[in-house]
C-alpha cells in the first residue's frame, strides 16, 4: 500500500485545528506538529497513489488554515 509523508504549512494560529481535522481522516495514519520551516508532518497511506492525491487535493487542502503542502511518496528499495 503506497505511503507518503506530507509536510504542511498553516496560517498562524491554525495548527491545532488542522491536526484535529487531519486525525478524523482514515488515510492519515499520523499527524505531528513540529518546529522549523513547516508546521505539521503527516503520514498518509491509501490503496494507490491516485487515492493519496485525491485525499490531499479534495480533503486536506480544504481544511481551514492549511496554507501549503509538499507531498513525498515513499519509494520501495
Amino acid at each position: 500500500m503506497p505511503l507518503s509523508y506530507v509536510l504542511m504549512r498553516t496560517k498562524a494560529g491554525f495548527v491545532e485545528n488542522v491536526i484535529n481535522e487531519l486525525n478524523k481522516m482514515d488515510e492519515v495514519k499520523e499527524a505531528h506538529a513540529v518546529t522549523g520551516e513547516i508546521d505539521i508532518i503527516i503520514k498518509v497511506e491509501a490503496k494507490d497513489i491516485e487515492t493519496i492525491a485525491k485525499v490531499i487535493l479534495s480533503k486536506i487542502h480544504k481544511i481551514d488554515g492549511v496554507d501549503r503542502t509538499a507531498t513525498h511518496i515513499v519509494v520501495p528499495l
